[in-house]
């Protein structure tokens, strides 16, 4: 039996956001103000295992769709959305290896702090520029035309939301402003977060049916095969 690692992708993905989704919506029906926080701030509180578990999967999912793609031919190994994917997986697996900063108890920046950042930083650069080289090259294909155009129009709304993240630190640097003071954070943060993950979704969805496609063409040949002449 033949082991469907993009099924299995597309379904760690969908259930590591829920995850999260349902852990974050959770806590603000508790305390409104906690939406203000990074989503990364679950990395210091008592529902750490929970976010850890969610954002394994959505790096095990991710994983696993990016070697079936490769499989089944839709990207190459070396291609920019290979390596982009990969880095949106290591970042993840840094987010959750390494926990934010707790500020509350150390004013200056950690090693491991930085080292958070740094993971957050590539994995939401990562997947916007992953998903929109992976679509592109599909937008005229006379099978996955509509997957990949759909896919693509989800990676450049992903761009757009990365934008005020952009915006502030622009004026961070420019100004004396922190840049992490000149929008709000969390709210921001969040819906850059669903923008991307949607598209992984799309995505993986698309790799899925990929996989699903050259498993009936294989019975089919399979089945004619066996068949007597």
């Amino acid at each position: 039996m033949q082991i469907r690692s993009a099924m299995i992708g597309a379904l760690s993905i969908v259930v590591g956001a829920l995850v999260v989704l349902v852990l974050d919506l959770h806590t603000a029906w508790q305390t409104p103000s906690h939406l203000r926080r990074t989503i990364s701030e679950y990395g210091l509180g008592a529902q750490q295992w929970v976010f850890t578990i969610g954002v394994l999967l959505l790096a095990f999912g991710s994983a696993l769709t990016l070697a079936s793609a490769i499989r089944h031919r839709l990207t190459r190994p070396a291609s920019v959305a290979s390596i982009c994917l990969m880095l949106w997986t290591v970042g993840l697996v840094a987010v959750v290896a390494v926990p934010k900063q707790d500020w509350s108890n150390d004013a200056s920046l950690s090693l491991g702090g930085t080292i958070h950042r740094l993971g957050a930083a590539v994995a939401f650069v990562s997947i916007p520029i992953a998903v929109f080289a992976f679509s592109r090259p599909w937008i005229r294909d006379g099978v996955w035309a509509v997957r990949a155009r759909i896919t693509l129009g989800l990676s450049m709304l992903s761009v757009v939301t990365l934008m005020p993240i952009v915006y502030a630190l622009a004026v961070g640097v420019t100004g004396s402003r922190p840049w992490y003071r000149v929008v709000t954070l969390g709210y921001v943060e969040r819906v850059l977060v669903v923008a991307e993950v949607v598209a992984l979704i799309s995505l993986a969805l698309w790799v899925w049916a990929a996989e699903r496609r050259s498993v009936a063409s294989l019975e089919s040949q399979e089945i004619k095969a066996s068949q007597p002449v």
